[in-house]
């Protein structure tokens, strides 16, 4: 079981026993908590972004079933009564009071009859009544993006009953299992390079494990006074086919030995048509830039910061979030921006672009692709 499962499981235990009536003299009861669905909630299992501590919030829901068990001493009217004690203070609770504690719903599906054991003083009363309850649990981080990413990303696969799928790509190890983690892209340029740019070159450093881009493929400035990055583009592929997709989580640890624009190009339909996700160490900014229909324009709504780069010849992790028309972006596990756009829609590839960097470093990608 999977660390939010179990984590989901408790807490549900514990809102229910704080619904239950003080102890009832004579009375024993016992909570048996039986699930029969466990899911991820949202995009999933990602329903979304907590500001503070700034972090990607996951959630389970849970269906189940919950007996509880009144076992009674001292006859069967005093069970009859705990019976109806229960019962009442777990179905009373009002709407808003469920729902602020995760419950959705909460409903008897039936009392069984009442049962007796042993004798004379000896003598027990029981009777368990069956509740069906879905419950929503979603945790709150304590620190920002803590190891609830690990978690998320080694089990999400078995739990999106499939509608997610994990696909990563480490250059070191396909390196040492002898194949070429060149043969992992497609190599290309933008046709709106300037007529004096020099076609991409892309390498593998197998020292350093990581793929490069080391000449300076250019198109537009290097700063947002516009919104033209035309670049060098590594397009990804699975088995040899362009890998698609719409919605995802995209992650990659990157590397610059200077200072110029690097990062993810997505849903790529053509060389007139994607988004891309451009970092510059020089200007100190996150962007999020279209090509949409062969014109370079920044997007409908946000996805800009002038305020955080990266700092060169050192590793950092960034990570990029497609929902449907909104995008967030993540800088070593903080979040730095997000924005939305309505232009492209289409699934499309996913890979790495370099603007003016001729030492742009990437040593792996992994994405979490939700169908």
């Amino acid at each position: 079981m999977d660390e939010i499962t179990e984590l989901a499981l408790s807490t549900m235990t514990t809102v229910l026993s704080s619904y239950l009536p003080a102890a009832i003299p004579n009375v024993d009861q016992t909570m048996v908590l039986i699930p029969s669905k466990v899911k991820p909630t949202g995009l999933g299992g990602f329903v979304g972004v907590h500001e503070d501590p700034q972090a990607s919030l996951y959630g389970r829901l849970i269906e189940a079933n919950t007996e509880i068990t009144l076992i009674s001493s001292d006859g069967v009217g005093v069970l009859q009564e705990a019976v109806a004690s229960y019962t009442q203070a777990l179905l009373s609770q009002d709407r808003a009071t469920l729902r602020s504690s995760g419950i959705f719903k909460l409903d008897l599906d039936h009392l069984s009859d009442i049962a007796h054991t042993g004798s004379g003083n000896n003598e027990r009363d029981m009777r368990t009544a069956i509740l069906k309850i879905i419950f929503e649990f979603i945790p709150t981080p304590l620190d920002p993006e803590s190891s609830i990413d690990e978690i998320i990303h080694n089990v999400e696969l078995g739990l999106a009953q499939g509608k997610g799928s994990f696909f990563d790509v480490d250059f070191a190890a396909i390196d040492a299992a002898g194949d070429d983690p060149l043969d992992s892209f497609e190599f290309v340029d933008d046709p709106d390079v300037v007529g004096s740019s020099p076609a991409g070159n892309w390498v593998f450093d197998s020292g350093a494990g990581t793929i490069e881009q080391n000449r300076n493929v250019r198109g537009g400035g290097a700063s947002l006074s516009m919104a033209k990055k035309a670049g060098a583009q590594a397009l990804l592929l699975k088995d040899g086919d362009p890998y698609l997709s719409r919605n995802f989580i995209a992650r990659a640890e990157m590397e610059s030995g200077e200072v110029d624009g690097m990062g993810f190009i997505f849903r790529w339909l053509d060389a007139d048509n994607f988004y891309i996700l451009l970092i510059s160490a020089r200007h100190d900014y996150h962007v999020l830039i279209k090509k949409f229909e062969g014109s370079y324009e920044f997007l409908d709504s946000g996805g800009s910061s002038e305020e955080v780069g990266y700092n060169s010849d050192e590793k950092f992790e960034s990570k990029l979030i497609v929902e449907d028309n909104k995008f967030t972006v993540y800088l070593n596990n903080n979040i730095v921006m997000s924005g939305s756009d309505d232009s492209i829609a289409a699934a499309g590839r996913i890979g790495f672009i370099t603007h003016r960097n001729i030492a742009a470093r990437f040593y792996n990608i992994k994405i979490i692709d939700f169908k």
